[in-house]
């Protein structure tokens, strides 16, 4: 079964780019029906880009499934990668995608891990525009979200840690890997993407090992760029800016997934947002990881009545 979901992906009906804003042109696909209910999906991240796995979560033959690759990300295109590549420019991107595609009717919006993020903002900064809220590996991005996965996480993978820090020789290791991760010398770029960049990768896994990356793309290390910046800038947003917000989507249904076991993104983030939306149902699954194929499978089918 799960072998199946995602053995084969959909191709997509239309696909083209947003006219160019601030240096970049941001690309866009659009799987299903073209006059079906619309789906705008937000991917994980910060750093990754549109996944058609995500669009197999819904039925085609009804839903008009729209990903954006944000700045700098996937296709999308620019003149300098960080320059006005934040959480705001990202919103706004969004919207202008619905705009420049004529979407006129609310829309459903879904996201994944930094896609959660994503969707539950463009939805409190266009409440109207939006009918449903799907969410799964939820990450609200507050300060102490961010804690667990440069601080705390410690406390399991202390291991890990020490072997990051005696790569770089400081404590202090995200002011050292950032140095690495934008330096010109390729190996310099080697070393961040093999120890900081897969760190988060790590959580969750019993027996966790770095292994040494041998090819730095620029997909790779532009991903590891745009997430290291908004790692470093709170993901450019207020600490608890989701939930003190909430109010202005409290009436919106929302459906919240989350792995019990998910070491990357705690599940107390998915009950903290289900808790204060009245509008939501929460589903714990009992399995580990983050974005795994069996908590997909479960949205799938939760989707079914949901949407």
């Amino acid at each position: 079964m799960l072998l199946h979901f995602f053995q084969f992906m959909p191709k997509p009906f239309n696909e083209g780019f947003l006219p160019e804003q601030d240096g970049h042109k941001i690309h866009y696909v659009q799987y299903g029906n073209p006059q079906g209910i619309p789906v705008l999906s937000f991917h994980g991240g910060p750093g990754g880009c549109s996944r058609p796995k995500y669009a197999k979560l819904l039925n085609l033959n009804k839903y008009r499934f729209i990903q954006i690759d944000p700045r700098g990300c996937g296709l999308s295109e620019y003149e300098h990668l960080i320059f006005a590549n934040n959480t705001q420019a990202l919103i706004s991107d969004a919207a202008r995608l619905l705009d420049f595609l004529k979407i006129r009717v609310p829309i459903i919006v879904h996201g994944c891990s930094w896609g959660s993020t994503m969707a539950l903002l463009f939805a409190e900064a266009y409440p109207k525009l939006v009918q449903k809220i799907v969410v799964h590996s939820v990450f609200l991005a507050r300060v102490q979200d961010s804690a667990w996965l440069m601080r705390d996480s410690e406390r399991f993978y202390p291991d890990l840690w020490q072997e990051m820090r005696q790569q770089v020789h400081t404590r202090n290791i995200l002011p050292a890997y950032e140095k690495l991760l934008f330096s010109e010398n390729e190996a310099d770029n080697l070393k961040a993407l093999s120890y900081w960049g897969s760190y988060e990768y790590q959580l969750g896994q019993l027996n966790p090992q770095f292994e040494k990356i041998t090819e730095a793309t620029p997909e790779s290390l532009n991903s590891a760029r745009i997430y290291l910046t908004f790692t470093k800038n709170h993901f450019f947003i207020a600490d608890n800016q989701i939930t003190d917000n909430i109010a202005s989507i409290k009436n919106i249904p929302m459906l919240i997934a989350h792995n019990r076991m998910d070491f990357c993104c705690l599940v107390n983030q998915a009950w903290d947002l289900h808790m204060v939306s009245p509008n939501s149902r929460l589903i714990i699954n009992p399995g580990y990881g983050h974005s795994t194929p069996q908590l997909l499978q479960v949205v799938k089918k939760a989707l079914k009545d949901f949407s």
